[in-house]
C-alpha cells in the first residue's frame, strides 16, 4: 500500500491507497462489465478530518468523520480480532446515465477502516459513457477484485451480502440475490486484523485516482448484523448497537478537494440495524423498522 498526502485547507490528511483491481478471468476477459483501463478498486476507508462543527448523535459512541471514498457505518475498536462476522441487505440502486464515467459500490465487510486489511462482497452500479453497468464481485486487499461469473446483477435486484470468518483465518464471501434466487463467491486463507465492520457505499479509485461518483437512486442497508463470538458460530447483533469497547463511526463522503459533502448517511433506525445512504449533503430519514 502507498501512502499519499492530500491538502484540505490547512489540514494535511493521509490518504492509503489500495492495489488496482484485475476482474475475473482477466483485464481483458470479454465478459468484463467495465473496461480494463478503467477498473475501479473497491478498498480501505481513505480518510479525511473530522467534519468542521459535526456534533454526535444520542448515541453512546458515535463519531461523524469525513471521507474520500465511503459513506455509511463502520464500528471500530483498537482490539485485534473482535469482529468475525456481518451480513446486511440492500436493493441494487438504479444508476443516472449521463455523459462520461462514474462508478459507485455498495457492500460489507470486516477491516479497512483503519488498517489494510479487508474482506469484503458487494454489488458494482456504475455508468460508463451512457450506459449502465452492474455486477457482483468479492475482494481482499491487497488482492485483486473478483467478479462473480454468472450472478447477472440488476436494478432493483434484493441483496444480501455476507462475510463470515469460518474457521480461525479461513473467509467465507458470499453475495445472494434474492430477487432471482443465485448466489455466489468464494471462500479464502486470510489474515484480516477483525478491527471493524461495516457497510458502505463507495465511490472506488481508479489508476489516477478517486473516481467520479454515479448517480444513483439511495440506497437503503437494512437489516444489518454482526458477530463478534468465535469462528464458525455466529451470534447476530444488529449493525449499528455498539458493542462492548467500539465506536460507532457516521462516515460522509467528500469531494476530492474536501470543501463538499457528496454523500450523506441518516441517522441509525429505531432498532440500530438499517440506514439509507444518499448523494449530496442532505441526510435522508432512515428507513423504518
Amino acid at each position: 500500500m502507498q501512502i499519499r498526502a492530500k491538502l484540505l485547507g490547512t489540514t494535511a490528511v493521509a490518504i492509503l491507497g489500495s492495489v488496482s483491481l484485475v476482474l475475473a478471468g482477466g483485464a481483458a476477459s470479454a465478459s468484463a462489465s467495465r473496461p480494463a483501463a478503467r477498473t475501479p478498486s473497491v478498498g480501505r476507508m481513505l480518510r479525511s478530518h473530522v467534519l468542521p462543527g459535526a456534533s454526535a448523535r444520542a448515541i453512546k459512541g458515535l463519531t461523524k468523520l469525513g471521507s474520500f471514498n465511503w459513506s455509511g457505518y463502520a464500528q471500530s475498536t483498537k482490539t485485534d480480532g473482535v469482529f468475525t462476522a456481518v451480513k446486511d441487505y440492500w436493493t441494487v440502486p438504479t444508476v443516472t446515465t449521463k455523459a462520461g464515467d462514474q462508478y459507485s459500490s455498495d457492500w460489507v465487510g470486516i477491516g479497512g477502516f483503519s488498517d489494510n486489511s479487508l474482506v469484503q462482497d458487494g454489488t458494482e452500479a456504475d455508468n460508463i459513457g451512457g450506459t449502465a453497468k452492474y455486477d457482483a464481485w468479492t475482494e481482499i486487499l491487497p488482492a485483486s477484485e473478483v467478479v462473480i461469473p454468472g450472478l447477472v446483477i440488476k436494478p432493483g435486484d434484493s441483496m444480501e451480502g455476507l462475510v463470515q470468518e469460518t474457521k480461525a483465518g479461513t473467509w467465507k464471501m458470499t453475495v445472494f440475490d434474492l430477487t432471482t434466487g443465485k448466489s455466489g463467491g468464494r471462500t479464502v486463507p486470510y489474515s484480516s486484523s477483525g478491527l471493524s465492520v461495516e457497510a458502505i457505499h463507495e465511490r472506488p479509485e481508479l489508476n489516477t485516482g478517486l473516481s467520479n461518483l454515479a448517480t444513483t437512486t439511495n440506497v437503503t442497508f437494512d437489516p444489518g448484523s454482526l458477530s463478534t463470538a468465535a469462528p464458525g458460530t455466529p451470534v447476530w447483533k444488529p449493525l449499528l448497537k455498539v458493542v462492548t469497547g467500539a465506536t460507532l463511526n457516521e462516515i460522509f463522503m467528500l469531494n476530492n478537494a474536501g470543501t463538499a459533502v457528496i454523500a450523506s448517511p441518516s441517522a441509525p433506525d429505531s432498532d440500530h440495524d438499517g440506514f439509507t445512504v444518499a448523494d449530496g449533503a442532505t441526510s435522508p430519514p432512515p428507513p423504518k423498522s
